[in-house]
């Protein structure tokens, strides 16, 4: 066999792995931080907790099935569920309960998420630029009968804000490649390329840029699947401290998330995962 003929069957070979349709499992947990109890000591009350309804569930722990095709991504939750398409540069936010979906591009997604920033501005400042350190530990566990090797990433922000200076560090547990997490990393870096503030989830305001920076950070090493992040926000005092707890103690976490990725499969995903169920009613929405 020729040199070229056996790099053909590589590129092949290595095409098809690039192709294949994966499934995996992902859950956030929210393990606390004054962000967090302020959250939680808002929706106990009872006109706040009415107020705030829709967003109880942004510090409610998650878990998704998610499925990836080709440049599609669907994330499939008890109340909401996603459907990311790169192709079309659009994500589908479905509500389960409701039956209902909205479609926005991500460049409207950017736009009112830019807006929003700017509208915060006077309290926030300007978007978060970060140094970044990263640290090989050498510290193992096992997860799912693989060994991970454990990487510190501590990212501050370049600025100080009117709350503090942010400081982001993220307990990476990396456990080595299979081609269905090549394939879901495969697309979590393209997501994060043009789109980082996709990554975070739920809009948290000024965390929100650290998280999304965070798990972007993350998905970029280069020596393994990020199986577990244990992550968390120091630096930045909770705006009505004392409600969530935090005394007004920039050094008090603001944030502590677990975020666990496993059960990967490989395998064809039937389209029907990247569409809206039948019966389900689109809701407009403003601009």
């Amino acid at each position: 066999m020729t040199l070229y003929s056996r790099l053909g069957i590589a590129a092949l070979t290595g095409a098809g792995i690039l192709a294949a349709d994966v499934t995996y499992t992902t859950t956030t947990k929210f393990e606390g931080g004054t962000l967090v109890d302020m959250m939680q000591k808002m929706a106990s009350m009872p006109l706040m907790g009415r107020m705030m309804a829709g967003n109880r569930q942004a510090f409610e722990d998650q878990t998704y099935d998610v499925y990836v095709k080709g440049n599609k991504m669907a994330r499939w939750g008890k109340a909401t569920s996603m459907i990311y398409d790169l192709d079309a540069g659009s994500i589908t936010t479905i509500n389960n309960a409701k039956r209902t979906f909205s479609t926005t591009t991500f460049e409207e997604m950017q736009q009112k998420m830019e807006q929003a920033q700017q509208r915060m501005k006077q309290q926030q400042g300007p978007a978060i630029d970060f140094d970044v350190k990263v640290n090989n530990t050498g510290q193992t566990k096992v997860i799912d009968g693989a060994e991970a090797k454990e990487v510190v990433i501590i990212m501050t922000a370049k600025q100080a804000s009117a709350q503090g200076q942010m400081v982001v560090t993220t307990h990476s547990w990396l456990i080595p490649y299979s081609a269905g997490s090549r394939e879901a990393l495969d697309f979590q870096r393209k997501l994060g390329e043009k789109y980082a503030f996709l990554l975070s989830g739920p809009a948290m305001g000024g965390s929100g840029q650290g998280v999304s920076a965070a798990i972007n950070q993350a998905y970029k090493l280069e020596n393994g699947f990020p199986a577990q992040m244990e992550l968390e926000i120091t630096g930045v005092i909770t705006p009505a401290g004392p409600m969530g707890g935090s005394g007004g103690d920039p050094s008090a976490p603001m944030l502590k998330e677990l975020i666990e990725n496993g059960n990967f499969a490989k395998g064809a995903v039937d389209d029907s995962k990247f569409v809206v169920p039948a019966g389900f009613k689109e809701e407009k929405r403003g601009r």
